[in-house]
């Protein structure tokens, strides 16, 4: 008997957060081939891929070309950008400074051009991908949720503005296969905000400090153990559906998980967001996430939006674990912020 052709999914960014776990969970199943997509195939992440059983791929998000190359015979394409790394490049900062703009906007403007370059190349091989072969890493769109409050939530508006703004009206064909996965905040975003997560006081306690409400149910992704599980279930959902990734989850209620997994006292304090920019070293960071944070309070992270979860893909007989905070946060070695 003949073996079946395997179905193809192609992982953008397949060697790091997002990409790296969504690659790993299609190859446990040897119904799909896995091709990986990544600047640089000698890395130790794109090798360790390669020996798992991916075939992995050169591609620039900046060049549409290797783009369609890459997407070539592909059944599925797993789709994430990447905000936070052209913001943070100190020679993304000093462009941005010479063409008169900041930072911030700037690493909008880039995330966007490569969005709607992934969405041009994947247009050419809509005919190959399956019902539901299009799945893009999204946010909500602050600007338009929130009615104008929000203007310049640029992390999320710039992948709100190509998944779906851009695909919807350019390329129907692929907006019909396409569906949507919003991640929540990542369970690991303390790495970077750790005066904000975990401000030690004077008695020894600590101190979360956001400009969110308390008890808003937010919701908070384990991104490494659960975005393969979370879109491989969406693999085998209709097309054209949203989805939030996450376990939601008070930012009061973070606080305690923490507080039982390391055995520290915590409290959450709500803060504005001019009090949380100065108590983070990088300003354009500290604005951006702030923002977030506050967009978190009203109208919600999720911007308000009606999105299928994991439980709603249960419902529907389709597996898909999710970590809770608590059980993500019990893996984590906190001892640098406890021995402060």
């Amino acid at each position: 008997m003949a073996d079946v052709q395997k179905k193809l999914i192609v992982v953008l960014g397949a060697t790091g957060n997002q990409g790296g776990a969504v690659a790993r969970r299609f190859l446990q199943d040897p119904q799909y081939a896995v091709r990986g997509l990544t600047r640089n195939v000698s890395s130790p992440a794109a090798q360790a891929l390669a020996e798992l059983g991916a075939e992995v791929v050169a591609a620039e998000l900046d060049d549409v070309e290797s783009l369609k190359k890459a997407f070539k015979g592909a059944n599925l394409i797993y789709s994430v950008t990447q905000y936070w790394e052209p913001f943070f490049r100190p020679d993304c900062r000093a462009k941005a400074e010479e063409l008169g703009t900041n930072c911030r906007k700037y690493a909008y403007d880039v995330e966007v051009q490569q969005g709607k370059n992934i969405a041009d190349a994947a247009a050419t091989v809509v005919d190959t991908l399956v019902d539901n072969g299009f799945l893009v890493s999204t946010l909500s769109n602050a600007r338009k949720c929130s009615k104008g409050k929000f203007q310049d939530l640029y992390h999320f508006d710039s992948k709100a503005d190509v998944f779906p703004d851009y695909v919807v009206p350019n390329y129907p064909e692929l907006a019909a296969k396409m569906s949507c996965i919003h991640t929540g905040f990542f369970t690991t975003s303390h790495n970077i905000l750790p005066d904000s997560y975990f401000a030690k006081q004077p008695d020894g306690s600590f101190q979360m400090r956001f400009p969110c409400n308390p008890d808003k149910l937010v919701p908070h992704l384990d991104v490494n153990r659960d975005t393969g599980n979370f879109a491989y279930a969406v693999s085998q959902m209709p097309p054209g559906k949203a989805y939030m990734a996450g376990q939601y989850l008070s930012f009061r209620d973070w606080a305690a998980a923490w507080g039982r997994v390391t055995g520290a006292t915590i409290t959450y304090k709500e803060v504005t967001m001019d009090e949380m920019v100065a108590e983070t070293p990088d300003k354009p960071c500290g604005r951006e996430v702030a923002l977030m944070f506050a967009y978190s309070s009203d109208p919600g992270y999720d911007g308000g939006m009606e999105l299928l979860k994991a439980e709603d893909m249960e419902k529907a007989g389709i597996d898909c674990p999710i970590t809770t905070v608590e059980e993500s946060l019990s893996k984590m070695d906190f001892s640098k912020y406890l021995s402060k």
